[in-house]
């Protein structure tokens, strides 16, 4: 890999950061939105580094440098001018461009199964009470949060509310009925957890595809932590576009 090729990938790979993050928002199915601001410092820096060692290696050509000087930049001598494992640097920016991965989905669901039920939560971090807030309306919550407080909530505030939850479909391995399913993504796709509710009262739709619920928590008896999958009886529901931030 010559100067003018280095300078080429470095080029690429700066444009495919730019292009997930400026032209799109496919950078969400990788990572967090406030990871934005570096993507595109990261981006910007690559592709001026880029144009500048192939501005710096054509002017050295211009100039009718001798061979030596040639050979001491890498011009014009293919692989001695850089490792020619360096070339895989060019894989991120085929699959960017060309495959486009997408976000992590029911496949991931279902190898990873359900979260656990966490010991403590402090449930300020949501709304303090956004029952009380909806009136006799229904209250759309986020899918961590409702598992959060199906799991914690001992005064289990969620009884008889009518619940609005979004999220795509996973087949339940075991037969009965299906999940709806969001993944929660503390800072990339690589740790994202698995939120989810059992529907057993409506035929399974297509996997992966996204949906909105309305309905009410199957509130369990005895103990919630013991609870392995929350149950949701469906009143309502609608097929819809994926969201623009896959996770939450």
């Amino acid at each position: 890999m010559n100067r003018i090729a280095q300078g080429l990938v470095l080029v690429l790979l700066g444009a495919a950061a730019l292009g997930t993050t400026l032209a799109s928002d496919l950078y969400l199915n990788y990572v967090q939105g406030y990871f934005r601001p570096f993507l595109i410092a990261a981006g910007a820096v690559l592709v001026v580094l880029g144009v500048l060692v192939i501005a710096a290696d054509l002017r050295a050509a211009a100039r009718g440098a001798d061979a030596d000087d040639a050979a001491a930049c890498g011009h014009g001598h293919g692989a001695e001018g850089g490792p020619r494992v360096a070339w895989l640097l060019l894989l991120p920016v085929v699959s960017v461009f060309v495959v486009a991965p997408p976000a992590l989905g029911a496949y991931t669901a279902s190898a990873q199964g359900a979260s656990s039920a966490p010991d403590r939560v402090d449930l300020s971090e949501y709304r303090d009470d956004p029952f009380a807030e909806a009136g006799d309306g229904p209250v759309e919550l986020e899918m961590r949060e409702f598992v959060s407080r199906a799991w914690t909530d001992e005064e289990r505030t969620m009884s008889g509310k009518t619940i609005e939850l979004t999220g795509f479909t996973v087949p339940n391995p075991e037969g009965e009925g299906w999940y709806l399913a969001r993944l929660e993504m503390a800072c990339c796709a690589a740790d994202a957890v698995v939120n989810r509710v059992l529907i057993t009262d409506e035929p399974a739709p297509e996997k992966d595809s996204w949906w909105r619920v309305r309905g009410t928590w199957d509130e369990p008896e005895g103990d919630l932590q013991e609870v392995r999958d929350h149950r949701f009886t469906v009143e309502e529901m609608e097929e819809v576009e994926n969201p623009p931030d896959p996770y939450e």
